[in-house]
């Protein structure tokens, strides 16, 4: 029993504009960057609640830290780019 169709080859994305290039480079970052900033945040809690004995008290806060960089950044790198049309 076949479960996926079979299709034929994936087509070429082709990127000739520069402006294009950069844009396409710079929300290929958003996947890495905002997982990232979240872990960032979390290990910065976890090193602190160890150090001053907080247990979950500064990781909750620098975890919610953590994802608000990381929407700020999206949020910054997607109107960065989307404002230029």
């Amino acid at each position: 029993m076949r479960f996926f169709k079979k299709r034929g080859p994936v087509p070429e994305i082709k990127v000739d504009d520069p402006d294009q290039k950069r844009k396409l480079a710079a929300y290929s970052t958003l996947g890495i960057m905002f997982p990232a900033s979240i872990a960032i945040g979390l290990f910065i809690g976890v090193v602190l609640d160890d150090l001053l004995g907080t247990d979950p008290v500064l990781t909750i806060i620098f975890t919610i830290y953590g994802l608000a960089a990381g929407f700020y950044n999206f949020f910054k790198i997607v109107n960065k780019y989307e404002k230029r049309k």
